[in-house]
């Protein structure tokens, strides 16, 4: 990307108490719905690509044959596209303009937006005001016996194109095009002179055009801050490195391949990205796994652990987000706020996984005069032994989406939290705060919701009601990962209700406190007299 960005002030949330990657956009059913509504509340199709650039993320909406936008507030909108498959709308707003299955997308330094038309065999490019065009491909589908490189050496808008599905521009402004039909990587220059720079043995053979074998399928491209090519080949099984002297090589592939590559027994390696740091992220996507390829090492990041029936935190190459599931990874993006997200094809969403983690504070409760609701209040050293078995257990808290509630009205909010190792801190105490205009109403249980989809029940916690409702304390004993609640999510059920003057709106300033760990934020939205109830 050569784009500029600014860190969202939105936050992503998970959808189940056993998935530690954030859900970004889509609510898991496959469709149409959610414009000028939280992204995560939306429905996608298929995404088959996610970018970041100018402050916002970009969804290549597959299906819908659409290209839709999450602004810094996490609102989605779509861009481009009238959800009717077919080619239209040159010269005009792109929301009104037809695609064809878009496949891949690429954020200009101006804003502008690059769209991978797949079946229309187009590139077409979002102006900042909004005007699509297309930039290269005629609309004839290339690869024919001409010869002639589909136009090599002129202008891309009149070469030929066979099926793009991946797109990149690197820090020069050149945009780089895999193709699928015709398996070779385009370069569209500045000027806009198209030239071929890798493709499949057996195709032109041009001078300056890097040869990648007989099994070849450039699926991902991704640049680094060098000018370095990125491939990810799931058909060669794959990552090749195309050098800024044209020089191409496997950078990391099957252990039976090349001999300098990085071994790694991946199934199709078909998105690739690059962090600031140069470590280099790949989507295996029939594998339904990521894999981090950095300093010699290869470790899965997300997705199933490649040792079968291994705990992932048994496997030391796997890190505490191998285990989740995936569902055909197909597209990859570094975020400027520090996460990797991923298009997760068939739970038709975009998924988020933070790629490092702040140095962990033991955040001690306030003593507050009130005495605990057993009678016995901690000492200093349990405190500190509880938080550092969080610590350690490295939890993962989130709030379960969709808490809407009418003025008067009362709802539940329910509270996740889940880790990939084994937690048992004892008797601790978890403090919450309503989100404005709620006040807790003294309910509160938990339970176990196991992978399998299995519910457990858990001790009844003890509750405190404080300020008026304004805050509640849960103390209990609770267990991850132990012998009698093996890969579980604990879920607190916590009770609340809106006052009758509140004012209708979303509110984001509640909290939650999980054993001393930092605060996770808790949301929700109060519904005016006219609103849908």
């Amino acid at each position: 990307m050569t784009a500029k960005t600014e860190a969202r002030t939105w936050e992503p949330v998970s959808p189940d108490g056993y998935d530690p990657l954030a859900t970004v956009a889509g609510n898991g059913t496959a469709g149409f719905f959610g414009d000028g509504r939280p992204a995560s509340e939306a429905q996608l199709a298929f995404p088959a690509d996610v970018v970041v650039g100018q402050g916002a993320v970009f969804i290549a909406d597959h299906a819908n044959h659409r290209v839709r936008r999450i602004d810094g507030a996490g609102v989605l909108t779509t861009i481009a596209g009238d959800g009717l498959r077919g080619f239209a709308g040159d010269g005009a707003d792109a929301v009104r303009a037809r695609l064809g299955f878009p496949a891949a997308l690429a954020v200009d330094v101006d804003g502008g937006v690059f769209i991978a038309d797949e079946m229309n065999h187009r590139i077409r490019r979002i102006d900042p005001s909004g005007v699509i065009a297309t930039v290269a491909g005629e609309g004839s589908r290339g690869g024919g016996d001409d010869g002639g490189g589909d136009g090599d050496g002129g202008p891309a808008d009149r070469a030929r194109l066979d099926a793009p599905c991946a797109l990149v521009l690197d820090g020069a402004g050149s945009l780089y095009v895999g193709e699928a039909g015709t398996p070779r990587v385009r370069r569209v220059d500045r000027d806009g002179v198209i030239s071929t720079v890798v493709e499949a043995s057996g195709g032109s053979g041009r001078s300056g055009t890097a040869d990648a074998g007989e099994a070849f399928l450039p699926a991902g491209l991704a640049a680094d801050a060098s000018g370095q090519l990125y491939i990810a080949d799931p058909v060669g099984r794959r990552v090749l490195l195309l050098g800024t002297d044209g020089t191409l090589r496997v950078l990391a592939g099957p252990p039976y391949g090349t001999a300098d590559a990085m071994a790694v027994d991946w199934r199709a390696p078909c998105a690739v990205a690059v962090d600031d740091r140069g470590a280099v992220y790949v989507a295996d996507m029939n594998g339904h796994r990521v894999w981090r390829l950095a300093d010699g090492v290869a470790r899965v990041v997300a997705g199933r652990n490649p040792a079968a029936g291994a705990a992932p935190e048994a496997d030391e190459a796997s890190e505490p987000a191998a285990g989740v599931t995936l569902a055909y990874p197909c597209a990859l993006a570094v975020d400027p706020a520090g996460r990797l997200l991923m298009a997760d094809n068939f739970h038709h969403r975009i998924a988020a996984l933070p790629l490092t983690t702040a140095a962990s504070q033991t955040i001690r409760p306030e003593p507050d005069g009130n005495p605990e609701p057993d009678g016995e209040a901690e000492s200093a050293e349990d405190v500190d032994r509880a938080a550092d078995a969080a610590t350690a257990a490295r939890l993962l808290v989130r709030q379960e989406v969709g808490v809407e509630i009418p003025r008067g009205g009362s709802e539940l909010i329910h509270v996740r939290v889940s880790s990939t190792a084994s937690w048992a801190p004892g008797h601790v105490e978890h403090r919450f705060t309503a989100p404005t205009g709620l006040v807790f109403d003294g309910r509160a249980t938990c339970a176990y919701y196991r992978v399998d989809g299995s519910v457990a029940a858990a001790p009844e916690p003890s509750a405190a009601v404080r300020e008026g409702g304004k805050s509640l304390s849960v103390t209990d004993e609770p267990r991850l990962n132990t012998p009698g609640n093996p890969a579980a999510a604990l879920v607190y059920t916590l009770g609340v209700r809106a006052g009758t003057d509140a004012e209708p709106g979303r509110y984001t300033d509640g909290r939650a406190l999980i054993a001393g760990q930092p605060e996770v934020r808790l949301k929700a939205s109060i519904l005016g007299d006219d609103e849908d109830q």
